[in-house]
């Protein structure tokens, strides 16, 4: 027997808990009526309202007519643009940690990540990275106006917005991933490095060394992580570690960043569109298509976590070389 809209609407919603009694809780307390009503529109006996289905397609975000129409090509996407005002850095840190919260809740949860540049949640090892690259991404994307003018230096965020990164570090380490980088995926901000130099947007020029000097740093650090196949906080090792870690590397499959979120209750894609904004989407096939996707790329890719060591020193060593071409370029300039 096909199933009606409502049973689809709601299947949909029970996916997004892990479990059915946090669904009947949260559509409980939204529609606003007892939990045994809520059962009773599970179990059919009830009609959802056009009042309540529009309710529930407004906070789940769900695409209706995607099962009205039946369309195998028509996909819903939001985009976080819309959905959330960014108004200052903390703005920013405070959705992600939200994201990750919501993430580290679902039963046997794993992230695939598709890298062509360092993914964000890195960045947060070291104050220096995450302060360049927020302050980009203020001055140039978001245009907060009380960085128009402002050079850059390492106080450009506060001291809460500064432990927000580190949380948010903690929960991303404490989430199992299977991770597939680019060659490149230092490229984007070391010449992000050099033309704001050339700007002279750094306060300090010599700050810019201390950049490469940390994005070192980084690098030591993900090979010790991928040699033992787990992520972990500086200053600890393996025994401390909090997740699993698988990396792979490939030349050329890696042109655009995507997250998958997969568990037992569902699936979410983020695709990186205008960084560090993102689409989102939960639509089964598309997350299903590329679930399939990461899986193939990975079949076609290099290990370089765990065992394979030869291959591990040869792409670590390739990142350090590019890092010292640029900070040798910034020395002879500055």
């Amino acid at each position: 027997m096909a199933k009606t809209l409502q049973d689809q609407i709601l299947d949909d919603v029970l996916s997004r808990y892990p479990k059915r009694s946090a669904a009947v809780e949260a559509l409980s307390e939204l529609l606003g009526v007892r939990k045994d009503a809520i059962y009773r529109r599970l179990r059919g006996d009830t009609i959802l309202s056009p009042k309540e289905i529009n309710l529930l397609a407004q906070t789940y975000k769900i695409s209706v007519d995607s099962y009205i129409f039946n369309q195998s090509d028509a996909l819903f996407f939001t985009y976080s643009v819309f959905t959330r005002e960014i108004n200052n850095m903390g703005d920013y840190l405070d959705g992600v940690a939200e994201n990750l919260q919501r993430v580290k809740q679902l039963p046997d949860v794993n992230i695939y990540y598709a890298a062509s540049e360092v993914n964000f949640f890195y960045y947060n090892f070291f104050p220096e990275l995450i302060s360049f690259k927020l302050y980009i991404w203020g001055r140039a994307f978001w245009e907060f106006e009380y960085l128009k003018n402002r050079p850059f230096d390492f106080d450009v965020i506060s001291h809460p917005e500064m432990e927000k990164t580190q949380e948010v570090l903690k929960s991303f380490l404490e989430i199992d991933t299977k991770e597939l980088w680019s060659p490149n995926i230092l490229f984007n901000t070391l010449s992000q490095i050099e033309y704001f130099l050339s700007m002279g947007v750094f306060r300090n020029p010599s700050d810019a060394l201390v950049i490469c000097d940390r994005m070192t740093q980084l690098v030591d650090h993900w090979q010790l992580m991928a040699e033992s196949g787990s992520k972990f906080m500086l200053g600890t090792g393996p025994d401390a570690a909090l997740s699993s870690l698988e990396l792979f590397h490939h030349e050329v499959l890696v042109t655009s960043d995507a997250i998958l979120v997969s568990s037992s209750a569902g699936k979410a894609l983020f695709n990186i569109f205008n960084n560090p904004n993102y689409l989102l989407t939960s639509d089964e096939m598309m997350c299903n298509h590329q679930e399939d996707w990461f899986k193939k790329a990975i079949g076609k890719s290099t290990p370089i976590s765990l065992n394979n060591a030869k291959s591990r020193a040869l792409y670590f060593n390739h990142l350090r070389s590019r890092i010292a071409e640029t900070r040798l370029r910034i020395e002879q300039g500055i």
